[in-house]
Formats: structure tokens, C-alpha cells, sequence
């Protein structure tokens, strides 16, 4: 079966202002906590200019063959990372049909 991708909105800009906390920096903080924990073989992780939820930064995506696809908002660049992580492991284990429980994903639902 072919690897889920996490999407992580790049453009996201914290209401904070604090460049630390963008989607741009959780896009890099995800991709170096993959690597670091040699994840790469597990899921794709990509950067995009929107996922159209905007109102409610940072957003990220998970999408799979065969999943359900399920979209966050409101995720810390920085204390959500590990989470990010974590869920994109899980995620990539599901077999077809079964879901992610929600606890498993940082942030709230973008749905």
C-alpha cells in the first residue's frame, strides 16, 4: 500500500505574529522530527500554499488510498509537533476501513 502524506499548510500565520509559530515552521519542525526518527519509509510529508482553512492556522491534512481523510486546524507549530508526528504514524498503520480516533489527532477537526 502506498504511503499517506500529511499536508501542512505552509502559508499559516499565527494570530500570535511570532514568525515560530507559522505553518512553515511546523512544516519544518514535522519534517526534521521524521527524519530524525527515520520516518520517511512510513509517510510523505507536504508543504503546500493552502488547504483553505485559513480562518483557524496552523491546518494540516492527512490523506491516504483507502482512508478517510482527515483535516486540522488550530495545531501549535510548536508543542503540536510531536502530535503531528505521532498521528501521521497511526494513521499510516490503519488498515482500509478502519478510522483514527480522534484523540489521536492534535488540534480540532477542520471538517
Amino acid at each position: 500500500m502506498s504511503r499517506p502524506t500529511l499536508f501542512i499548510c505552509r502559508r499559516c500565520e499565527a494570530v500570535t505574529g511570532d514568525e515560530r509559530d507559522s505553518g512553515e515552521a511546523l512544516y519544518q519542525a514535522v519534517k526534521a522530527l521524521r527524519r530524525e526518527r527515520d520516518l520517511k519509509p512510513v509517510f510523505r510529508v507536504e508543504g503546500v500554499k493552502c488547504l483553505g482553512l485559513c480562518d483557524q492556522p496552523c491546518a494540516v491534512e492527512y490523506e491516504g488510498k483507502k482512508r478517510s481523510t482527515y483535516a486540522r486546524i488550530l495545531v501549535h507549530s510548536r508543542k503540536d509537533v510531536e502530535a503531528v508526528v505521532e498521528a501521521a504514524v497511526a494513521y499510516a498503520a490503519l488498515e482500509p476501513g478502519q478510522e483514527l480516533s480522534e484523540r489521536r489527532l492534535p488540534g480540532e477537526s477542520g471538517d
